[in-house]
Parts: structure tokens; C-alpha cells; sequence
């Protein structure tokens, strides 16, 4: 009886070994290349926009870059900070820094900010009210300039320093004036519906002539210029 026992538990032991499944051992190989996996790119930064125009309109300033796209703006009733940051993306720090003092109640004091292009910045201090309450809380004045920037600075119909009287006029003007620097016409203004010949009670852009029909200054609102 013993003798036919063991054979049928070597053929158990048998089957068992046979039905067994080994455990898989990762090769070097395998392990080397999980290993130097190509890890996930990094995102490239944007480059910054390049400043390429300046335009002055009646109602505050607009900064574009080469691809025309708005980068900086700011309104005349803006805080001084939100303006100079604008103007400093595009020309740099200020080369120059003023006060002109006001008249009483009739003007306010205003600090002066120059930068290269001949772009001066007006802005009223020590006011009794708010800004937006203020009939010229801030303005610009362009003048000629021999510095070397890679900003224009123009107007939204397109005049600049350097311009001519020719171009002016085919825009218009509502009114001019007297300027000690030739004569000052008024473009673009505010609200159209109350300009008269001899009446200019909105703002406008300011345009100076010289005798000789070219453009040597550009202010903005006008006639509320602290100048």
C-alpha cells in the first residue's frame, strides 16, 4: 500500500512545480532606459513687447508695441504713478524733474517730468479736491528734440513734431489762437457739438505752427495745458 502512495504524491509534487509561474526580473537594459526617460519641456518666457508709438489724444496717452498691440495707457485724471510708468516703458527715466507753482485759486501747482523725445509731463499737486474733479489734472507737451529714441510720438490723425502747417489744416482745425511761438490750432476735440468759430470750451489737441509752417509743439488737453 505505502509502495502506491508515493508515487502519486511525487506526480502531485510534480504538477504543482509545473503549473508555478516565476516572477519576472527586470533586465539592466530595461531599468537603464526608465531611468533616462527625456523629462517634460519647460515653457519659454514671452519675450517683453518693444515700445514703438506714443499717441497723444485729447483725453490721455496710449503706448503700442511694434505689433500695434496696447501695452500703457493712462486718462489726464490718472495718479501721477500709473502715467510715469507708462512714459518710463518708453523712454526711460526722466532726464529732468520741475515744479511750477500755481496762481491762487485760479491754477494749481503742477510737477514737471521731461523725458528724452521731448515729451514733458504735467501734473497737478497739492489739490483741494479730487482729480477727476480738477479742470487739468495732468497734460503732455511734445517739443522738438534731437535724442535718439525708437519711439514715435504722434497724434491719432498722425501729426508730429517736424510736421507741416499743410497737414494740419486738412484736418480742420476748430479754432486757433495766437502762440508765442507762431499759431496754435485746435484738433480733435472733445465734444464737437460745443466748438464755435470764436469758442473753444472743450479740450482739444493743441498744434503749434511756427512762421515758417512747421509743427515745434504739441500739447494736450488743450486749452487747459498748465502752459
Amino acid at each position: 500500500m505505502l509502495s502506491r502512495i508515493l508515487p502519486l504524491a511525487l506526480i502531485a509534487t510534480l504538477a504543482l512545480s509545473a503549473c508555478s509561474t516565476p516572477v519576472p526580473v527586470a533586465s539592466p537594459s530595461a531599468a537603464a532606459a526608465s531611468s533616462s526617460a527625456t523629462p517634460s519641456p519647460t515653457s519659454t518666457p514671452e519675450p517683453e513687447p518693444v515700445p514703438a508709438e506714443l499717441v497723444v489724444l485729447n483725453v490721455g496717452v496710449q503706448l503700442y508695441d511694434s505689433e500695434g498691440t496696447e501695452i500703457g495707457a493712462f486718462a489726464w485724471a490718472d495718479e501721477a504713478p500709473r502715467a510715469l510708468s507708462v512714459l518710463e516703458i518708453a523712454f526711460g527715466a526722466p532726464t529732468a524733474t520741475g515744479f511750477i507753482p500755481g496762481e491762487g485759486a485760479h491754477t494749481a501747482d503742477y510737477e514737471t517730468y521731461t523725458f528724452e523725445g521731448g515729451l514733458t509731463y504735467f501734473t497737478a499737486v497739492n489739490l483741494e479736491k479730487p482729480r477727476n474733479e480738477f479742470h487739468a489734472p495732468s497734460a503732455v507737451r511734445i517739443d522738438p528734440s534731437s535724442d535718439d529714441v525708437d519711439v514715435t510720438i504722434r497724434t491719432p490723425q498722425g501729426l508730429e513734431v517736424g510736421g507741416t502747417q499743410a497737414e494740419v489744416l486738412a484736418l480742420s482745425p476748430v479754432a486757433n489762437r495766437l502762440h508765442m511761438l507762431g499759431t496754435v490750432y485746435m484738433v480733435d476735440p472733445v465734444d464737437p457739438s460745443i466748438v464755435g468759430a470764436a469758442e473753444d470750451s472743450t479740450d482739444t489737441i493743441g498744434i503749434v505752427v511756427d512762421a515758417a509752417g512747421v509743427i515745434v509743439e504739441i500739447m494736450s488737453p488743450y486749452p487747459t495745458n498748465p502752459l
